[in-house]
Order: structure tokens, then sequence, then C-alpha cells
């Protein structure tokens, strides 16, 4: 019962001060406002991003690529990885700098040389936003998005392109069958700005692919077949894991959410000082009102109550708005999406991600913080000898 009379009285306190307190209270909304803010947004970013990452590329994709020292990737070499225990499919492209002539002038392209259904398997995330697939026919080609929105290329139109390969230029011309929807990077190549082409047509220009996807059958095995390739050829290609790549992502991003929540948490300094501050003040100011209460028969230990009670108050109502703020932040800052400099990101729509157990541990931050700023102006007020506090003026 005298807690709840301690509240009461800690609330009326406030609401008579309240220009104060109410300034008291919006420095501590700051520092849950950030944090909550910070975190709900990052972690809203990290489900999207990862679910975009592993959207266009499959945890079960292993990139392989020549050094430069050693074998390149000849049809033999591509069937000896192929056929490594837990490789469901090899999968070998080509990739062949290109000029394409457009309405605003020669713009910088790729040709991809791959077996488009089987890309399809690797890139789970490709899909059409006009047209068809081709056939497997050297004169038609599947366009990246790019060609759509930047050039004018639509499905059925011809396209004229001059190839680089080894020092040899040459024009080629083909019939776009189809348009891809936006895609972003994959393997190195901006896929929007390539023209996705049989491997027939790589195949004319050499017998070396510039690389090769194995996609495994599991997870699990993507070390074994990892280990089995460096076993049999050592340091002569690149490995790339799919998987080991969208978990980097994700840990960047989880490093990046701890850093930030860091920075953020020290707006929380404000709150203290603040807190200090206005109980130091309080209780110069209500010195009578303390020498009276104690007359009155409370002990030194109620007035520290009293004054501990009205901290606790302004912290969990600054606490309370400051995770109201800090939602309603993280709502408007998420839907004006900033892109994050993904490419695969534009346009993209975030939902922040609000973990109940964050926010009570936000609030909770703040209430504690303020109890502990309120210490010593409590125990202030509680030394305060009655004789002297009344005589002051």
């Amino acid at each position: 019962m005298r807690l709840f009379k301690f509240i009461s009285f800690a609330i009326k306190s406030v609401k008579e001060r309240r220009t104060r307190a109410l300034l008291t209270i919006l420095g501590i909304a700051v520092g849950p406002a950030a944090i909550v803010a910070i975190n709900s947004m990052v972690e809203g970013y990290s489900n999207t991003i990862l679910s975009e990452i592993s959207g266009f590329l499959s945890p079960y994709d292993i990139v392989i690529t020549p050094t430069g020292v050693g074998p390149s990737i000849s049809q033999y070499v591509a069937d000896q990885l192929s056929s490594i225990p837990g490789v469901k499919m090899g999968i070998p492209f080509y990739t062949i700098p290109a000029l394409v002539q457009t309405p605003q002038g020669r713009s910088g392209v790729t040709i991809f040389s791959v077996n488009i259904d089987q890309l399809k398997v690797a890139a789970p995330g490709l899909s059409l936003m006009q047209g068809k697939y081709p056939p497997p026919v050297d004169y038609e080609a599947v366009a990246g998005y790019d060609f759509l929105t930047d050039y004018g290329f639509t499905a059925g139109k011809p396209v004229q392109v001059t190839l680089f390969y080894d020092g040899i230029n040459s024009t080629k011309s083909f019939l776009i069958s189809g348009v891809l929807n936006e895609f972003g990077s994959f393997l190195g190549v901006d896929v929007d700005k390539s023209l996705v082409v049989p491997l027939s047509f790589g195949e004319q220009f050499s017998p070396y692919f510039n690389g090769i996807i194995l996609v495994s059958y599991s997870t699990s095995q993507v070390n074994s077949i990892v280990n089995a390739i460096k076993a049999r050829y050592g340091d002569s290609f690149n490995i790339v894991v799919a998987e080991e790549f969208i978990k980097l992502i994700g840990n960047t991003l989880t490093s990046l959410n701890g850093l930030l929540i860091s920075a953020g948490a020290t707006s929380f300094v404000v709150s203290f000082m603040g807190v200090t501050t206005t109980m130091f003040t309080s209780v110069v100011e209500r010195t009578r009102e303390i020498g009276l209460l104690r007359a009155l028969g409370f002990t030194r230990r109620d007035v520290m109550v009293m004054f501990l009670t009205e901290a606790f108050v302004m912290g969990l109502i600054g606490g309370g708005i400051g995770l109201a703020a800090g939602i309603i932040m993280a709502t408007i800052l998420t839907s004006e999406h900033f892109g994050l400099g993904f490419s695969f990101l534009k346009g993209l729509q975030v939902a922040p991600v609000f973990s109940s157990t964050f926010l009570l541990e936000a609030i909770g931050i703040a209430v504690v913080l303020s109890l502990v700023a309120a210490l010593a102006p409590s125990y202030r007020a509680s030394k305060q000898e009655p004789s002297i506090a009344l005589r002051h003026d």
C-alpha cells in the first residue's frame, strides 16, 4: 500500500513541475527511440536482404573460375568436376564483354553464354518480365532488365553487339526473345546489363569455359565437394560457396546492427545527465518540503524512496514514449526505402522487425538508468536535517 502512495505522490509531483519533468522525460525518450528504431530497421533490412539473396542465389551453388595458374576449364575438366560425389549438376558458362548500340550511344554489356534451363536452377530468382526463353539457337537471346528500361529494347526486337574476345572483335545480331525482371549481379556479372544466350554461342569462341557452377544435392555436401576440388586441383581454381557468402552477409549485418545500437546507446548519457540535473534541482527547490515531511514522520528511507519513485515514473513514461517514437521512426524510414547501395534492392519493400524482448529491454534500460541517475540526489535529500531544512528559504 505504501508503494502505491509513493507512486501517487510521485505522479502528483511530476504534474506540479510539468515543464521540467516533460523536458526530462523527452531526454529519457531519446535513448529508447534511437536503439529501437535502429535495431528494428537493421533487422528488417537483414531479413529482407537475406531473403532476396537466397532468392537469386541458391545455397547449393559452388562457383568455380580459373586462377590462371593451372588447368583451364575444358569440357573434360567440367565433366570431372560435375562427377564429384554430391554434385547434382555442373553448369559451365562464358562471359564475353561487348558493346551495344543504343539511342544514347554505345554502352558496355556482357554476353552471358550458358544453358539457360540449368541457370534457372542455380539462380532461382531469375524470371521473365516479357516474352519467352529462347530455344538453343545462336541467334536468340534473353535481355537483361536494363535493355528494356534504359535502352528501349523489347521482346521481338533485334539487337546488334560488338564482341571482344581474345583480342578479336566481331559483330553479332540477336533477336530478343524475352526480357528478364530486375535481378542485379550474379557471378560478378550485372545480369540487368547482359544478354543471356545459349552455351553453344560461347563454344564458337573457345573450348575453355570462363567458369562453372556446381549445384550440390544438399548444403551438407558443399564442404566435401570443395575439399574434393582442392584435393584434386589444389589452388588452380577460385571457389566461391554461395552458402558461405549468405552467412557472411548475415554476420556483417549483425555486426552492423551491434555497432549502430552501440552508437545510439550513447544517447542514454543525455538521459542520465538530464535526470540527475532535474533531481538535484528538485531537491534544492523542495528543501522546506523535505523538512516538513521529516517533521511529520517521514524517515530518511521514505524521503529517498519518494525521489527514486519520481525518477522511476519519469523513466517509465520516457521509455514508453521512446518506444512509440522508435516504432514510428522505423516504420516511416523503411517505407521511404533508401536502397543501401544494392542494385537488387531497388523498390524493395522492407518491414521493420520489432522484438518484444528487445522493446522490454529498451524500456527497462531507460528505467534503470533513471533510477541510477537519481540515486545521488535522492541520497542527498534523505540526509537533510528537518530543523535546517525548515529554515531554508
